[in-house]
């Protein structure tokens, strides 16, 4: 049986470079806020990391798990 490599495993294997990232851009945000929010800041930029790591395990994992199906 094949078993899938799903997004949540890939960010559970990874879950410390998110918590890097995101200290990394807590600490950027204090020193100058590109919105104007701390809390702004961190979502957005947070978020974009989210879609980038998303964009890498689809086409690393999730192609290769579509055609075993």
């Amino acid at each position: 049986m094949i078993e899938n490599y799903t997004f949540k495993k890939f960010l559970g294997h990874n879950w410390w470079f998110l918590l890097l990232a995101f200290s990394k851009l807590f600490i950027q945000s204090e020193k100058e806020s590109a919105f104007g929010s701390l809390f702004i800041d961190v979502l957005f930029f947070g978020g974009i990391l989210l879609i980038i790591m998303f964009v890498y395990w689809f086409i690393r994992y999730g192609r290769k798990q579509n055609k075993n199906i």
